[in-house]
């Protein structure tokens, strides 16, 4: 069962970038982006971001803290199991904050990159 979910998160997060590229529209006209290409890129990317990733990272993570919950359960009789379970609570925290660091971070290259006008620098 664990394979399975490694495999599905492994192949998400390879086609994830993939339909990113594939929902933005940009179309360069002599070699130049306009205003309106490069606000309709961010908004794009800004929808992409708010629709996918973080309904996709909050299911994970609520997925991952039931298995968790459920091993530390049929493990209630065995002190190292459960002590590994404890322990991979650590882990899914880690990757919830690391999910909140990325999306902050798109979202300050994002500001950075456009100046907040919708050209960029």
């Amino acid at each position: 069962m664990m394979t399975n979910i490694r495999r599905n998160l492994k192949s998400a997060i390879l086609v994830l970038p993939m339909l990113f590229f594939l929902s933005s529209n940009i179309y360069a006209t002599n070699g130049m982006l306009g205003s309106s290409e490069v606000t309709t890129a961010t908004q794009n990317l800004q929808r992409v971001i708010t629709s996918l990733a973080i309904p996709l990272g909050s299911v994970i993570i609520f997925a991952s803290i039931v298995i968790t919950a459920f091993r530390m359960i049929c493990n209630s009789n065995n002190p190292s199991k459960r002590t590994e379970s404890i322990g991979s609570l650590a882990w899914i925290t880690g990757g919830g904050v690391l999910l909140g660091l990325s999306l902050v971070v798109a979202g300050i290259i994002l500001n950075i990159a456009t100046n907040g006008s919708g050209q960029l620098l």
